[in-house]
């Protein structure tokens, strides 16, 4: 029997990723949180979902042996994970063309970097009530402290998401890079519609849809199309209002798309008898912002923050990995070796990690076997595996990439630094982004 709905993660060709130098030498999906891989969150999302037994897994080329050996050897879960290369530069669109003979059903389609807590069956509840053509889930900002005026450099990179009263149907997506000088056009058919249309630009997509099959056929028809947020999503937003017959799709998936639509409840169509009409609905999903955790990791500070939320507990059903056992602790409390000592509760700990005597690590991740000297001082950090921290170094809001090395009495702020870099005794780094090639955050040869 076929599932009633398949799944594809975005292990690359996430729209919008800017991780570097992090992911100089490690795709995204497989950076640590909290000494977990970015990955597990969402295969944790699937599988608490239940109804899901395999997962396609995007990726490029160079990728392909490190997923293929994560799936192999770490992933200890249920799911059957199969791992598809697509071509380097390939987008979120492209990626589901070249799935398409893999895909026979309705399928949910995530992001590689997102993290949530989300009860999913909502999600696909709403879906199938509606028959929708996509359901996208949206999370809602927290709102602005009482007296704090909003600024037009607020809207930098925000979307202008218009929804209906009940906030369940999607009826205006347009990106903040689409928009004239930060205004956003509303059609006047829309309002008429929709009198009530509610304009956001607090609610953020956070790249986890369920898409309806035909709508391979759209991108078929659009091979232009490269991504789902910034074409797909804002052409079937914009074309709902239309017969499916302007949108040309073949008969097969036309039959389809209909037969689809006919299934929706006789109660789905009672409460949407506005909009009966119409060809077909593109819905939403609103987290409100407290009532649940989701975040995209895509970016150095959302990924530094959703490190410190899992380290310190605060994402419900996302529990973090045990950081050490019995045995290791045992090791630990050899003569010399300050971790038991040195981590605050609200602070991660991979195995085999050795720290000096008076150095102190607070709301940070530590991944296994790196190694603190001591009068070392970490405050919001994030240490992955293999490093080693020479004595007397101070650091605070830093990435340290796998096997890099930070010598005696350096002080780092606001820096990344890249696998296997080795930063100079007594350097004082600030706010640089330092990778294998010995260049700072402006591309510049450093002398």
């Amino acid at each position: 029997m076929q599932p009633e709905l398949q799944a594809v993660i975005l292990a690359s060709c996430s729209d919008g990723e800017n991780l570097y130098p992090l992911t100089e030498q490690l795709p995204s999906v497989l950076l640590p949180v909290a000494n977990r891989h970015l990955l597990s969150f969402q295969l944790e999302l699937l599988e608490r979902a239940a109804g899901f037994k395999q997962v396609l897994v995007v990726t490029e080329e160079r990728w392909l042996t490190r997923l293929s050996t994560y799936v192999s050897e770490t992933y200890k879960g249920r799911l059957q994970i199969e791992v598809t290369v697509v071509p380097e530069g390939a987008g979120s669109a492209d990626a589901l063309r070249t799935l398409a003979p893999k895909l026979h059903t309705d399928f949910v389609l995530i992001a590689g970097d997102v993290i949530t807590d989300l009860d999913f069956a909502r999600l696909a509840d709403l879906h199938r009530l509606q028959g929708a053509a996509v359901t996208a889930l949206l999370k809602e900002a927290p709102p602005r402290e009482a007296g704090v005026a909003k600024k037009a450099k607020d809207l930098d990179g925000a979307d202008f998401i218009g929804v209906d009263e009940r906030r369940q149907r999607l009826l205006h997506v347009e990106s903040a890079a689409d928009c004239d000088a930060g205004v956003s056009s509303i059609s006047q058919s829309l309002l008429q519609s929709y009198p009530h249309l509610q304009i956001h630009t607090d609610l953020s997509d956070m790249h986890v849809y369920i898409f309806a099959h035909w709508t391979l056929q759209v991108l078929e028809l659009k091979p232009h199309f490269a991504s789902v947020k910034f074409e797909l999503m804002p052409y079937l937003v914009r074309k709902q209002f239309l017969s499916k017959a302007n949108l040309k799709i073949p008969t097969a998936a036309g039959v389809q798309a209909q037969a689809l639509a006919l299934s929706t409840s006789a109660a789905a169509r009672q409460q949407t008898s506005r909009g009966a009409a119409d060809g077909f609905r593109c819905c939403c999903l609103v987290m409100p912002h407290d009532a649940g955790y989701c975040v995209r990791a895509n970016t150095l500070p959302s990924y530094a923050q959703a490190n410190l939320d899992v380290a310190r507990g605060g994402v419900t059903h996302c529990e973090k990995l045990a950081e050490v056992d019995k045995a290791d602790d045992a090791i630990l409390a050899k003569e010399g070796n300050f971790a038991l000592k040195s981590f605050s509760a609200d602070s991660a700990r991979g195995y085999g990690v050795e720290v000096g005597g008076r150095s102190s690590v607070k709301k940070s991740s530590v991944g296994p076997h790196c190694r603190l000297g001591a009068n070392v001082k970490l405050t919001n950090c994030i240490l992955m595996d293999h490093v080693v921290v020479a004595d007397k170094v101070t650091m605070s809001n830093c990435i340290v990439c796998s096997n890099a090395e930070v010598g005696e009495g350096a002080s780092l702020k606001d820096a990344q630094v890249g696998a296997g870099v080795s930063v100079d005794a007594g350097a004082v780094v600030k706010g640089e982004a330092i990778d294998s090639n010995a260049t700072d955050a402006d591309g510049d040869d450093d002398e």
